[in-house]
């Protein structure tokens, strides 16, 4: 169990998620651009997070086959 805790907390998606998360708060919070920003780094991190399951949907399947 504790090893798959710590496998989804060094996850490259877990900490690009963090990261923009905080980044956004703190931007939204500071300038008050909620709107205008919230749609552009969802866009972006759903981008990233969905290139990386690609990659990784990929090397299972180099794996299995």
């Amino acid at each position: 169990m504790w090893e798959a805790i710590k496998k989804k907390l060094t996850s490259r998606k877990f900490w690009a998620m963090l990261i923009v998360t905080l980044w956004w708060l703190v931007e939204g919070t500071v300038n008050s651009m909620w709107q205008e920003l919230g749609w552009k780094i969802v866009a972006v991190v759903s981008s990233y997070i969905l290139g990386e399951a690609a990659v990784d949907f990929i090397s299972w399947l180099r794996k299995e086959g």
